[in-house]
């Protein structure tokens, strides 16, 4: 700084931003464009599938051994293997099923006996409620969080099939299992 005139070296950076020569994301993808958020799941609650060998591709690629997520796509056509939030495969799915038993409360088509025994998890559920709620003024006056998740069953496992040469990956969260596999070179 000489006689209060400020050099061009001292000015702000945000003034010489718009002029910069190299843009503000080198890679030219910027944060929303990323796997994450293409193909994003829809909770962070997702099953972990552990793999313990490295599995190959006929490109020359691997995954490597380690833990990651694996959620099912919202078509449910696709397994997706994510390790801290990147996407590392996508993994067609060839087998679908969801319990029916679930999915016939959904529908009209119920017995009377059926009937009975939804009437009866109906009320046992309004008694849960009840419960819950006493608990929570209980918690409120202590200041204290309840904490309000309910136990989803998930699981998630990997087999290698010698007979096809490919890895058989199983997905299952809550009523829904998806089956996918994935060719290895052998």
């Amino acid at each position: 700084m000489l006689d209060g005139i400020v050099t061009p070296a001292l000015r702000d950076i945000d003034y010489l931003a718009p002029c910069a020569p190299y843009p503000a994301t080198p890679s030219g993808v910027t944060n929303y464009e990323k796997s994450i958020y293409r193909y994003s799941i829809p909770t962070d609650e997702q099953p972990v599938l552990t793999i313990i060998d490295y599995i190959p591709d006929y490109n020359g690629n691997f995954i490597k051994p380690g833990h990651y997520q694996l959620a099912l796509s919202d078509d449910k056509e696709f397994l997706y293997l994510i390790e801290s939030k990147n996407l590392i495969a996508v993994i067609p799915v060839f087998k679908l099923a969801e319990n029916q038993a679930e999915l016939k409360k959904y529908r009209n088509d119920l017995t009377e006996a059926e009937k009975k025994q939804l009437k009866k998890k109906e009320r046992k559920k309004k008694r849960e409620e009840k419960r819950k709620k006493i608990i929570e003024t209980k918690y409120a006056k202590t200041g204290a969080t309840l904490p309000d998740r309910e136990y989803v069953h998930m699981d998630a496992s990997i087999d290698y099939i010698k007979d096809g040469g490919y890895y058989l990956i199983r997905y299952e969260k809550g009523v829904i299992r998806a089956w996918g596999a994935i060719k290895t070179v052998n």
